[in-house]
């Protein structure tokens, strides 16, 4: 039975559609997969990092201020490319934080990763999508200076200081896109740089094979359009301003739970890390 046809006819009969979970038991093309994740993992991925395994971070941004958060690296023990990872660019958006905080323990066999967990602290601190003076990414004009201390930092002393050969930022939606009228979740959109828009193409082909549940078609993620550096957005501007692959990852709220969206967050990020030459350095590794 086409998974479709089995949502539309579940609908029908009056069957519910369970808001997918962390925990539980899922069957995905035939196999039943065990999504049971250890309790202290979780709550470590809840607030953001984890107790026990918490790196150091290399540096603070903006220290002493409003804005003052951290930035950590990851050099792998071979060399590589530079990949940026952002995350709470929208202080709402709990999974893209969480998600990158997640990256920020990860350990590589090549490369170096640079991550920027929680970018907007002031909108992070009060739950809200809006920081200090509106919407953050909304303030990267490609060919221009960013308009906002913030912004200014986080493309200064974070972006353009790592010297990076692709970013990632992470995101989340309230609804799906092509099927929620304004809205852009279960989504990646690339640059038009390089490899990024096969590099989309190739994870959202993993994302629905292994982590989408069957169950829940619409969910399936889309490659959305493609940036050009037209718009005053992180990803816009590293695309535009430096001609590097840079991606918005994003999930939705709509009949997920956050621990779904993070792990799915977690799950695109890894896989474009690896997809530039970035990948994680043991199976035990991959399982956190």
């Amino acid at each position: 039975m086409k998974r479709r046809t089995y949502i539309v006819g579940a609908a029908s009969i009056g069957l519910s559609i369970p808001i997918v979970g962390e925990s539980g038991r899922e069957r995905k093309d035939g196999h039943i997969r065990n999504r049971n994740k250890n309790e202290n993992e979780m709550q470590a991925i809840r607030n953001g990092r984890a107790a026990s395994t918490d790196p150091e971070p290399a540096y603070t941004l903006l220290d002493g201020t409003k804005y003052e958060t951290e930035v950590y690296v990851i050099d792998a023990p071979e060399s590589g490319p530079t990949g940026v990872v952002i995350g709470g660019m929208h202080g709402d958006e709990r999974s893209g934080y969480h998600a990158a905080a997640a990256v920020s323990r990860w350990q590589f066999d090549a490369g170096r990763v640079v991550v920027l967990p929680q970018a907007n602290q002031p909108a992070i601190k009060a739950k809200t999508r809006h920081g200090v003076g509106g919407d953050l990414n909304r303030k990267f004009p490609p060919g221009d200076e960013p308009t906002t201390t913030l912004a200014q930092a986080i493309w200064n002393d974070v972006v353009l200081r790592s010297e990076p050969d692709f970013l990632l930022d992470l995101h989340r939606s309230k609804g799906i896109y092509r099927f929620h009228e304004s809205f852009v979740g279960q989504a990646i959109y690339p640059t038009d740089v390089g490899d990024a828009p096969s590099n989309a193409v190739d994870t959202i082909a993993s994302l629905n094979a292994d982590v989408v549940p069957w169950y829940m078609p619409y969910h399936d993620f889309k490659r959305g359009n493609v940036m050009h550096g037209t718009s005053p957005l992180l990803a816009h501007k590293a695309g535009g301003d430096l001609q590097v692959p840079a991606y918005i990852v994003e999930t939705t709220t709509f009949l997920t739970d956050l621990d779904t969206r993070t792990r799915w967050t977690k799950r695109a990020a890894e896989k474009l890390l690896s997809l530039h030459g970035i990948n994680r350095a043991t199976e035990t590794e991959r399982n956190k």
